[in-house]
């Protein structure tokens, strides 16, 4: 379907025409204003400017209509401006339903939600001069949305590609929807459904999405709107209605009508054995405790209703919430999705088998809702396609076989390795299963839970008299439950519950980490889910709420803007690639490079069959890193070797290994610079074993895996025939890490100079991040691990840092921690180069909402360094203050386009940056892609910027991020993140391992969370305290 336009952008439900000089960017909140509902509300209006980009400015409205739902206004002040820029306000119409014909229907328009036919983008701006001068032909393909274009020879949308190409601002498409929103009073409430064991004078309850109890996820979440039907239609016979009350239900305990509901149901035993849709997991609950079902809908107190229209309520958290319920009906009342967790659906009609035969694939959408806006508050709609990874519903007799093929025969007992009972522990621990009873020969619908695996009781005549019927008698059995209900039980009589995730440590351990979809498959699946989903439903009419635009028909695009590459330079500067932003170092030398007064080659092969030629290996690979490290400046003293083969006494072995060099007669000399660089197979807590002896001995360490030693070695190999200099990217690593760790820098990137060069302006830099255990070891007591760093080294571009220990799953980090480190890190920064004129601060791991505490942290930092300042003389000391809060864990997507037709989804180019009107509204949120991704589709990093002393513009932020993350010193291209956020991370992670290590070798841990960090961070040393350590 083809439609001309001459000279007409339509920025959302609007357009603008530039040839008349009259804008008509309609739009804003609602896709249209129908004036033949009631009026029922007065006008709230919200104003602001729109700066055209000629230079002259034009008005702008948002009104709330009077039928409560949203609209917007635009002015042109002048004829003839170029492609009039309305707000991004008005872009959520699909088409004018006013202009119900196949011509509004058919225009292309991407801007404000909604894009100008003439390749206007979000705003509402056209890509042509707007004076009427042009005919834009666009043909749209309603399935794939100008995006992907299939079996095209030519690109058809050759005017609506040029913008988005273009390599500085370019434009890009969203995975966000706009939501219209009527008036409507909203009344929340809180269900209970519960078993009770009137005998035992005991409750189950129903409406928990825990692994706990009889049934899986998917059983459960039908059992209770099964339930939950049963108690409506009793209130709607109690009202003396024939038909439901408009209901909006999660699953489990939250329900949203438009009226208040106050009931309670009694379901006696018989009755509830009779509801035929019920499932056999309750039913054999209710039989087994000969218990009556108690069915509650009582108002929430904290909040019993609210208007979803009144501005204030869509700041609440509880508000998305409620969003993402309500459009989420068709998709679990039909039961094609079923929800896994927050945000999460998956397609319980799109499970694959994958390789492995005991795991499944489950293709799967993150839907989330938000409030944005630069001018204005916007509700949105967020989605973006996500697969899961669950156990198949068999055996774990055969989830063993299938797993370990070769390890396990049926027809003899196994006494295993330790490498493999750590495998098979992984696989089979906490595993939620349905248990087999032989006598009845039925598979049961209680849950057991798998503690452990032991590996004797096929040798057990105990066991074995009490499981006469195996057919498999010779397989381990694993024990379930814990404490006095701890059993032994075959592997065969246990099956695993549907729908239970796997978890990522299993996935790395068997390969099974999902591969990355490129952004066009990201991009096809979204819209296969986006259709099976159901939206605009009967549900979402009734509450109000409806996506006011065809999202495929009419993408969402915005501008983005790509800042200048930063400058880096090792001893000399080097080409950064434009498109890529990495560059290629070759021979060039570090900018400093590090002194190795003792270097250690350790091998340590536990389960080798070729121990000879990997030794070889070993030591072909050790004569090529000591080359390569001279060629980049670097100097090493005297050097060994040692090596160890077997599993058996490796632990031990690496011990003797430390203490000899820490006997070593300048060892006591600080600025004596050991290295140990340790190779090893997988041998179980090798690595864990090997940090812990470089905290407790104070020498550097790098571990390299024995599989990547034979790899460099083939490959340098292969590239030196004919005599060519060979180059390895992972020995080059090794060495640039070898080369940090040792107190070296390998190269710096500027960063920019309206900001103020850091060599040039005395700026401190920290980085915060906090790492949580999960939670099964946050039960046992683990402890969280604060991770912090900073620029306090030799040069103003070297990060190092260190861990402190705190209270599980505790995310604000304690003020007596960050005094500490602020105080000492800043005193040894002042030694340098003076107190600093700048403080730029990185927050990572802050949830929405904690912004807060976020702040409260800054304060801290800010306030210590000023002690600090003014306890040397300082007095009037006020350092600028520039603290941004960076997340990962969003859903927002962009997408650029390019491919052979240039119609295809492709990932932005590194250092491109996103900000204004997608922002979250009410505050200074960018988002900054400083990276190439490698694979996939790219997941762009949110700066929220919480404060800011000097107001610098989005630009210049963008400038200094990209810059920051171009300081990871270990490859030469960016990062994701910034480099002080990266190091906090991986030093977090560091305390988590080294706590795990401490564990290992001294059992229970009595000691407090402050003497525990004492013992183990790096604060206290001499050589690592004064480098980067990760």
């Amino acid at each position: 379907m083809q439609s001309d336009n001459v000279g007409r952008g339509r920025g959302s439900r609007g357009g603008s025409r530039g040839g008349s000089g009259r804008g008509r960017g309609r739009g804003g909140y609602g896709d249209s204003y129908r004036p033949d509902l009631e009026t029922r509300e007065t006008h709230v209006t919200y104003q602001g400017k729109v700066k055209y980009e000629g230079g002259d400015r034009h008005d702008f409205n948002y009104e709330k209509t009077p039928t409560g739902s949203y609209r917007g206004s635009h002015r042109d002040g002048q004829e003839g401006s170029r492609g009039n820029r309305g707000s991004f306000r008005g872009g959520r119409g699909g088409y004018d339903r006013r202009r119900d014909d196949e011509e509004s229907k058919a225009e292309n328009r991407f801007g404000g939600y909604n894009r100008g036919a003439n390749g206007g983008n979000y705003r509402g701006r056209t890509g042509g001069s707007g004076r009427g001068g042009s005919t834009q032909t666009t043909t749209v393909d309603p399935k794939y949305n100008g995006l992907i274009l299939e079996n095209s020879a030519e690109p058809k949308l050759k005017g609506l590609n040029s913008d988005m190409n273009q390599k500085q601002n370019p434009r890009l498409a969203l995975n966000i929807f706009g939501l219209e929103l009527s008036e409507r009073t909203i009344f929340r409430h809180v269900v209970q459904m519960k078993l009770i064991d009137r005998q035992h004078n005991k409750e189950y309850i129903l409406t928990t999405m825990s692994a706990r109890g009889r049934g899986n996820r998917a059983t459960k979440q039908k059992d209770n709107f099964i339930l939950l039907d049963i108690l409506l239609k009793q209130w709607a016979a109690k009202k003396g209605q024939q038909n439901l009350p408009a209901f909006a239900y999660d699953g489990a305990q939250s329900l949203f009508t438009l009226e208040g509901i106050s009931l309670m149901v009694d379901i006696k035993k018989e009755d509830a054995l009779e509801i035929p849709e019920l499932s056999n997991f309750l039913k054999d609950s209710i039989s087994f405790l000969s218990g009556d079902l108690e069915i509650s809908c009582e108002p929430d107190l904290e909040k019993p209703s609210f208007v979803q229209t009144e501005l204030n309520e869509w700041s609440d958290p509880r508000f998305y919430a409620y969003l993402d319920i309500v459009t989420s009906q068709s998709a679990i009342r039909s039961e094609r999705y079923l929800s896994q967790s927050k945000g999460l659906y998956v397609h319980t009609q799109s499970l694959e088998e994958l390789r492995v035969k005991w795991a499944v694939a489950a293709k799967g959408i993150h839907k989330g809702c938000r409030i944005v806006g630069a001018n204005g508050p916007l509700p949105i709609l967020e989605l973006d396609p996500q697969s899961t990874q669950y156990y198949a519903s068999i055996p774990l007799s055969q989830m063993l076989q299938y797993a370990f093929p070769r390890d396990f025969p049926p027809n003899r007992i196994v006494n295993p390795n330790m490498k493999l009972q750590r495998a098979v522990k992984l696989l089979l621990k906490d595993l939620k299963c349905n248990p087999y009873y032989d006598d009845k020969q039925i598979w049961a619908t209680n849950t057991i839970t798998v503690s452990d695996v032991d590996y004797n009781a096929p040798k057990d005549p105990e066991f074995r008299q009490k499981y006469p019927n195996l057919k498999f008698p010779m397989l381990p059995a694993v024990q379930c439950g814990t404490g006095p209900h701890k059993r032994l039980m075959p592997l065969e009589y246990l099956k695993v519950l549907p729908y239970q995730s796997i978890d990522r440590r299993v996935l790395e351990e068997f390969e099974l980490t999902p591969r990355a979809n490129a952004p066009n498959e990201r991009w096809s699946t979204l819209q296969k889910h986006y259709d099976q989903f159901g939206f605009n439903d009967q549900v979402m009419k009734d509450f109000g709420v409806q996506i006011c635009n065809d999202p495929f028909n009419n993408v969402s695009e915005i501008d983005g803007e790509r800042v200048l590459a930063p400058s880096v330079a090792y001893a000399d500067p080097v080409h950064v690639d434009d498109e890529k932003r990495d560059w290629k170092a070759q021979d060039k030398k570090f900018v400093t490079p590090a002194t190795i007064d003792h270097l250690m080659f350790v091998l340590v092969a536990g389960y080798t069959r070729t121990w000879d030629a990997d030794c070889d290996a070993t030591k072909f690979v050790a004569k090529a890193f000591m080359q390569r490290c001279k060629d980049k400046g670097m100097h090493i003293g005297s050097y060994s070797m040692d090596q160890h083969n077997g599993e058996r006494g490796s632990e031990n072995f690496l011990t003797s290994v430390f203490k000899n060099l820490v006997t070593h007669p300048n060892y006591r000399d600080s600025s004596f610079t050991p290295f140990v660089l340790f190779i090893s197979d997988d041998v179980p807590n090798i690595h864990e074993c090997l940090k812990f002896e470089e905290r407790m001995s104070d020498i550097p360490t790098q571990h390299v895996l024995l599989k990547n030693v034979k790899k460099m070695r083939d490959n340098i190999e292969k590239k030196s025939q004919g005599g060519r200099r060979a180059y390895d990217l992972t020995l080059d690593n090794i060495v640039m890490k070898a080369n940090i760790k040792c107190g070296g820098l390998n190269y710096t990137a500027d960063i920019p100079r309206d900001l103020a060069c850091w060599n040039e302006v005395s700026t401190f830099v920290i980085g915060m991040d906090v790492a949580h255990p999960d939670r099964n070891a946050a039960r046992e007591g683990n402890p969280s691990t604060v991770g912090l760093s900073c620029n306090s080294a030799e040069n103003p571009y070297s990060f190092i840092g260190d861990f402190l220990y705190t209270d599980p799953r505790r995310e604000a980090i304690q003020d007596e921690i960050l005094r500490k480190f602020t105080d000492q890190s800043v005193r040894n920064f002042a030694e340098i180069r003076g107190f600093p004129k700048k403080v730029i601060i990185f927050r990572d791991g802050v949830s929405f909402g904690e912004e807060t505490a976020a702040l409260k942290e800054v304060e801290i930092i800010e306030q210590t360094i000023k002690t600090a300042a003014k306890s040397m003389g300082h007095s009037d000391y006020a350092p600028k203050v520039l603290a941004i809060v960076v997340k990962k864990r969003h859903h927002t997507r962009f997408y650029a386009k390019g491919g052979h037709h240039g119609n295809m989804p492709i990932n932005p180019l590194p250092d491109t940056s996103v900000g204004g009107d997608i922002a979250e509204y009410g505050k200074r949120q960018i988002f900054i892609q400083a990276f190439r991704p490698v694979q996939g589709t790219a997941k762009v990093p949110s700066f929220l910027v919480i404060r800011d002393d000097e107001e610098v513009s989005d630009e210049h932020v963008a400038k200094m991020v990209c810059a920051v993350c171009s300081l990871h010193q270990l490859v030469n291209s960016p990062t994701s993140i910034p480099t002080p956020v990266y190091v906090a991370h991986e030093l977090a992670k560091r305390g988590t391992g080294l706590y795990k290590a401490y564990r290992f070798k001294n059992g229970e841990l009595f000691d407090d969370w402050e003497t525990l960090t004492t013992q183990l961070s790096y604060s206290t040393l001499d050589r690592l305290s004064k480098v980067r350590v990760v």
